[in-house]
């Protein structure tokens, strides 16, 4: 098998062609004059600084030391300054040829400059759909990781917590679902790709999943760029299909020393819990159902939820130092953030160091380093205690938790001597001491680079990525049993170790001609090489409960991966005036991944951009600053389609055989699944059209864009019969699926004497739709073997797919009319009415129908921040619509059958109990046997899981320079205290714990996606209130 697929060495030859062309294409400009200077802010000069002639593309950049020259036109009359993080600055030229600028930091100025692939570039210059935020909206938020911070904040993307556990994986979905496979976008941290592992087995049969990002400490971003379509995303190639996200960690500044310090405490709650039975109605429920419970009456009655949940406590503190001179400069920061979550079995903590810096070597040379190291520690819920919260609602409310004469303290009771009602004690199954799962991940990211100046304009620029993750998960279990049952200690340990390096080599050229043209452009190779270990080791009956090798029976396995990716990329991009501007990307991948015919894939893009308000025929107004239109067309791919090496067979080692005549089985190997070497990485083509503009002065912005993204090649298993001796479905590229929406996006700012204030909102709609499966008819899904979800042309991906209700029967006369049902044996009064949706007069598998998708219809957020001398206020809100979950919680809280012993909600009160008293399909009668099997799966169950949270809002106040220069000395330049709130409060019309958390359920990648949207009762997100403050010192 080949392992090399392309010969970098072909890049020096490509360089030199390219040097060769430029120098060949550089023109005589027209007649111009020379305006030189120092760019700085209150501290020092600000290296990399932008100078341009305004309303032309002419521009220089600040050396090191601020120092400044640039070439004007004769008729040039002003200058702009701007610095990312700064307020730009126009000066009038009058004739001067030295201008000296001081810039004043600006939070939104952060949105002048955006990072791009391999690259940064002006905003008013982007041809493609790319959001942006910066270290202002991130700082000082109670967040365990940076993705967090983008729920609400940029148009096309969703954010979603699968569960309020900390530490617990996040999705992120740029522009809806484009695939049943891996829908994560490409996370680029300091110019290294991420790649995405979340999973470590630690127990007897599932794994636990964590986050990725939580080893980065949010406090040390600078900006995160999102990459939305393909014509922004395409250079990055094989991993882009689901978008690209670019984080810039903070850089040091020419000046003095600067010590910062930003902490705050907060407790976090539970905001509401599910309303259950108390023990006398729970006695007179169950009587009905059969069940004498009468002995229990007057027993005390027990909140069993908030037994489970807690007050949690979140902490962070951050010191960070940075500062240099004319030759380097360095940022360097430690952060401590823990967090206890709202149930004793869990918590997350993280230790981490950051350390950036940038070197300058005579005229030409510039290396640099910036570098992660952290340690994260998370306790989450131990296996066969998930849920713990709603599971110990069910329990009979007369349970008591805790016994003096109990193991530890608790109790042991179960249904047997609590009169045939439910009793687990899951207190008891989630105290740490017996039993706890616990995972360790150590972290080093590091990228390393040097960059030459070869000619005026011209760099090369070559970097050493890494990123290596060592973790040891354990899980626990000891011999003391919460039920009375008999069991042995067990400890299962798991090590992962998995390393990512990335080279890359890139030649770069800007360059205006004429005053009028400008040209930049990039080329480049880079290389990403991942390799995956993991040794796990299970011992039982253990002698040391710290060593699984000390079991009395011990078990092992290892397994590993291993792959790589290189690719050839480039970019071109023409500004004439800044008025006409366009962009083409390139970039050829091959991946080890698929078979030698398949690795290879050419990912194209192009965009243009027409600054229509520049022209001579636009109606001049003072109202009117910008207006540009935008058109991008591209192709991207997404490599993680299926398990590596996919194209091969698969093999199960656990396969017994008897041969011959012999009555003993031999254990042997045998393929599981066909082989299929036309495997391939699924391609989505991707337009966008958009608009920008601006108006009175910047106040009022605003962004539109229309989008479509079509995937095809999508893997999907295609079904074969067991005779073939194959146990999976064969993998074949036969799928294509659709997204196509609208985002907008839009923020007005002002100020009236000493109040600032900006207002924004932004609104992003997602049809998703098969529109391809191949020889497959449809896909029925489901979690646990329901079939509770459906794929088919024409509808969305992974929908709902049941019966339709139509109300309850009221009367006898209209139960016996009621149509053949294959699954009741006979309609009562009070019974659910199942609608005969293909009108054939029989209810049966054939009238399920489409009930709704797990996946949002449109997402929107709005973002509140004002100031009014030293005080100042932000919010953050969202909301999702047009989206359904599948409450399966409430199946067992609203079960009505005699079998169920569970607790019940207090929904129960509003059942059917004659004519007319409901006619509500949630609510039938009571039953013993449930004859006409109202519990099925149906609308009933599936629920309108839109809503509006207040996702974060803060109020803060700032002493003022003036009285900390007095009090301090000079010493404190900034102190700012401030309280806050993350999902202060919900508004919905589901009936679950959270909305958002029972939207995707999906514990594993792949065909979950096609079973999203069944909330089991997991663990909600607490409303954390916190306090804290930040401190900047000389």
């Amino acid at each position: 098998m080949k392992q090399n697929f392309t010969r970098p060495g072909g890049i020096w030859v490509f360089a030199l062609a390219f040097v060769v062309l430029v120098c060949f294409g550089i023109q005589s400009a027209s007649a111009q004059n020379t305006v030189s200077g120092t760019v700085t802010d209150d501290v020092g000069p600000l290296s990399g600084a932008s100078v341009v002639v305004k309303g032309t593309t002419v521009g220089a950049v600040a050396d090191f030391d601020g120092n400044y020259t640039i070439d004007v036109p004769e008729d040039a009359t002003t200058l702009v300054f701007s610095y990312v993080g700064y307020s730009a600055q126009e000066v009038l030229i009058e004739g001067r040829s030295t201008i000296n600028v001081i810039l004043t930091e600006d939070a939104q100025a952060l949105s002048e400059v955006v990072v791009v692939g391999y690259g940064t570039q002006r905003k008013a210059d982007l041809t493609g759909a790319v959001g942006s935020i910066g270290a202002a909206e991130i700082i000082s938020k109670p967040i365990t990781s940076p993705d967090q911070v983008l729920a609400g904040t940029i148009s096309g993307v969703n954010i979603t917590n699968r569960s309020g556990d900390p530490g617990a994986p996040i999705s992120v979905r740029i522009r809806g679902i484009g695939t049943p496979g891996v829908n994560d976008p490409l996370w680029v941290i300091d110019g290294v790709p991420i790649v995405q592992t979340t999973n470590i087995t630690v127990n007897t049969s599932s794994t636990t999943d964590s986050n990725p990002l939580a080893g980065l400490n949010p406090n040390d971003i600078e900006s995160i760029d999102v990459l939305k379509d393909a014509a922004s995303a395409a250079i990055y190639g094989a991993r882009a299909a689901n978008g690209v996200i670019i984080v810039t960690t903070k850089r040091g500044k020419s000046g003095e020393a600067r010590v910062t310090y930003d902490g705050y405490a907060s407790v976090a709650t539970v905001r509401d819990n599910i309303d259950v039975l108390n023990v006398q109605q729970f006695i007179d429920i169950q009587g009905q159902l059969g069940r004498d419970l009468s002995q229990f009456s007057g027993q005390p009655n027990v909140d069993w939820q908030d037994a489970i949940f807690r007050d949690g406590f979140v902490q962070s503190h951050n010191v960070a130092v940075s500062g240099g001179n004319e030759n380097a400069n360095y940022f360097i920061s430690g952060g401590y953030f823990d967090n206890e979550g709202i149930e004793p079995s869990q918590d997350f903590e993280r230790f981490s160091f950051k350390a950036n810096s940038d070197i300058k070597v005579g005229k030409h040379l510039r290396f640099g380093e910036s570098i992660l190291i952290s340690q994260t520690d998370r306790t989450t819920q131990s296996e066969g205690a998930f849920f713990a919260g709603f599971n110990s609602a069910l329990n009979a409310p007369y349970f008591q938790i805790f016994n003096p004469d109990g193991p530890l303290g608790y109790n042991q009771e179960t249904a047997e001597n609590l009169g045939g009602a439910r009793g687990i004690n899951y207190v008891f199954r989630n105290d740490l001491r017996t039993q706890s799962t616990t995972v360790r991940n150590r972290k080093v990211l590091g990228n390393f680079y040097g960059e030459v100046n070869i000619i005026e304009g011209l760099k090369f620029r070559t970097s050493l990525g890494l990123d290596y993750n060592v973790a040891r998960g354990e899980y626990l279990q000891s011999d003391i049993s919460y039920d009375g049952n008999d069991r042995q200690s067990l400890l299962v340990s798991s090590r992962p170790e998995e390393l990512t390096l990335t080279t890359a080599a890139t030649l770069s050229y800007d360059k205006t001609f004429g005053g009028d043209h400008n040209i930049s452009a990039i080329f480049g190779f880079e290389q990403t090489k991942f390799r995956f270990d993991k040794v796990r080791l299970q011992g039982r009956n253990l002698f040391n409960p710290n060593f699984a090798g000390s079991g009395t029976t011990v078990a092992g396995a290892n397994e590993g991966d291993i792959w790589t990716l290189q690719g050839w990329l480039g970019r071109l991009s023409y500004n004439y005036k800044g008025k006409y501007l366009m962009t083409a990307n390139i970039r050829r991948d091959a991946t080890s991944r698929f078979a030698e015919e398949n690795r290879d894939g050419i990912f194209p893009s192009v965009s243009a951009g027409w600054r229509i308000s520049q022209e001579d025929f636009f109606p001049q107004s003072d109202a009117i600053d910008d207006i540009k239109l935008r058109v991008g067309w591209g192709q991207s791919g997404n490599q993680f389609t299926g398990l590596n090496f996919a194209f091969l067979s698969a093999l199960n080692n656990n396969i017994f055989y008897v041969i011959g005549d012999g009555q003993t089985p031999v254990l042997a190997p045998a393929p599981t699944s066909f082989a299929n070497a036309d495997l391939k990485w699924e391609t989505s083509t991707q337009l966008d059209i958009g608009l920008d503009a601006s108006f009175m002065k910047g106040k009022l912005t605003g962004t539109f864009d229309y989008y479509k993204k079509t995937t095809d090649d999508v893997l999907l298993g295609l079904p074969i019969p067991f005779v073939s001796g194959f146990f999976l479905p064969a993998d074949a590229n036969i799928g294509q699926i659709e997204n196509s929406g609208i985002e907008l996006a839009i923020n007005w700012s002002d100020e009236i004497g000493d109040f600032k204030y900006s207002i924004g909102g932004n609104l992003t709609t997602v049809k998703n739709e098969v529109t391809s499966l191949g020889q497959i008819p449809d896909i029925i899904s489901g979690i646990g073997g329901n079939q509770t979800h459906r794929t088919v042309v024409g509808e969305s991906l992974g929908h709902f797919y049941g019966y339709k209700t139509d109300g309850l029967y009221q009367t006898a006369a209209e139960a016996s009319a009621a149509p053949t049902d294959a699954f009741s044996s006979g309609a009562e009064p009070g019974d659910i009415r199942f609608v005969d949706v293909n009108g054939d007069g029989q209810i049966d598998a054939s009238d399920r129908t489409f009930l709704g998708s797990p996946f949002p219809g449109f997402f929107y957020g709005f973002n509140i921040q004002a100031e009014y001398k030293g005080f100042d206020f932000s919010a953050v809100l969202r909301g999702v619509g047009d989206q359904q979950v599948y409450n399966s919680a409430r199946i067992n809280l609203e079960n009505l059958r005699a079998s169920n012993n569970s607790n019940f909600s207090t929904q129960i009160f509003s059942r059917w109990t004659g004519e007319g008293t409901t006619n509500s399909s949630s609510s039938p009668r009571l039953t013993l046997s449930d004859p006409n099997d109202n519990d099925r799966f149906s609308d009933r169950w599936v629920e309108d899981a839109g809503y509006l949270r207040i996702q974060n809002i803060s109020i803060g106040y700032s002493i003022s320079p003036e009285k900390l220069k007095s009090w301090t000395n000079n010493f404190v330049t900034r102190m700012r205290f401030y309280i806050g709130a993350q999902n202060l409060a919900t508004f919905t019309n589901y009936s679950g714990y959270d909305p958002e958390v029972g939207r995707t359920q999906s514990f594993q990648k792949g065909d979950f996606t096609l079973a999203s949207g069944q909330d089991g009762g997991q663990s909600p997100l607490p409303r954390i209130v916190q306090l804290g403050w930040s401190v900047n010192f000389n």
